[in-house]
């Protein structure tokens, strides 16, 4: 029998607290001694940093809450700056999910830490990618 070793949470809903509690979560792990990472395939409503970099802002709230040395860059591959569902965001800012760069990406997360705790984008029923591409 094998282990299960990743979490993913979902919510019915944007602002439901799924990256509060994958805070605590990874904060529990860290704690504990368990080598454990965030990630979040894709991320909208972000702010930009005074170099006009946009910062992935449920990312750093994972960050700060659970004190993990995880590099924010590890976190979330696709970071839009709209408030939108992130399919919208995507379409409108022009840099489309790839399903593909978020496995390889979650793949070698798995590979390099223990527990990957995994938030889900917006609701259950949120779409990443709605345009006709592959959906994972």
């Amino acid at each position: 029998m094998t282990e299960d070793r990743n979490i993913f949470i979902v919510g019915t809903g944007t602002d439901v607290g799924k990256t509060y509690i994958a805070g605590l979560i990874l904060k529990e792990f860290i704690r504990s001694g368990i080598n454990a990472a965030y990630f979040k395939a894709a991320m909208s409503g972000n702010m930009r940093d005074s170099s006009g970099n946009l910062i992935p802002g449920d990312a750093l709230h994972v960050k700060e809450v659970s004190g993990t040395t995880q590099p924010l860059s590890e976190m979330c591959p696709y970071v839009y700056e709209r408030a939108y569902s992130p399919h919208l965001a995507a379409r409108i800012e022009g840099n489309p999910v790839d399903f593909d760069a978020v496995m390889a990406k979650f793949d070698a997360l798995s590979a390099k830490y223990d527990r990957v705790i995994m938030e889900g984008s917006g609701g259950i029923l949120c779409p990443i990618r709605l345009d006709g591409e592959k959906v994972i």
